[in-house]
């Protein structure tokens, strides 16, 4: 196996790591109460597993359905998010970095014009590890696949950082 190809994405996955450390023993999180936007939940009480999907299908959904509101819901004022994208002459990816307030505005115009239906949508959430106050999922979704980790803020589970990248090429 080669090691050295992982490099990168080890280095990448450790940030990640050190800005949530830094990010939770920062300051608290901004919340607001959370409105549903999925199935209702069929048990009495949320477990933490209800409370994350949420977060994750918020977060989809502010886009899909053009609800930025969500976001507000879901994601952490201090959000990391970075892309990669394929750059257009083919050869490698590019970096995209965004902020809470930038995938905010984003989810005022992604899909504005309705050509993706949210009720089909790719919205795959797979939760890769759980604790009590954190957690790491994988989300697949239309544009590639997101892997974001959440903390759990004054008991509401939060996105605090997000790295994802288009799907591919086979």
């Amino acid at each position: 196996m080669n090691f050295v190809k992982y490099k990168w994405a080890g280095f990448v996955l450790l940030a990640a790591l050190m800005v949530t450390i830094a990010v939770l023993a920062d300051e608290p999180a901004e919340t607001t109460e959370t409105t549903e936007t999925v199935d209702p939940i069929e048990t009495s009480e949320p477990t933490d597993e209800d409370g994350i999907r949420l977060a994750v299908l918020n977060y989809v959904n502010s886009i899909y359905q053009v609800k930025p509101e969500l976001v507000d819901e879901s994601v952490h004022a201090k959000l990391q998010k970075v892309g990669f994208v394929p750059n257009k002459d083919g050869d490698g990816y590019r970096e995209m970095w965004m902020t809470r307030d930038e995938l905010r505005e984003l989810a005022v115009h992604w899909n504005q014009d309705g050509s993706i239906d949210p009720a089909t949508a790719k919205a795959e959430v797979k939760i890769l590890a759980q604790l009590d106050q954190t957690a790491v999922v994988r989300l697949d979704a239309e544009w590639g696949v997101d892997f974001i980790q959440l903390a759990r803020m004054k008991g509401t589970w939060m996105i605090i950082n997000v790295m994802w990248q288009t799907y591919p090429k086979e």
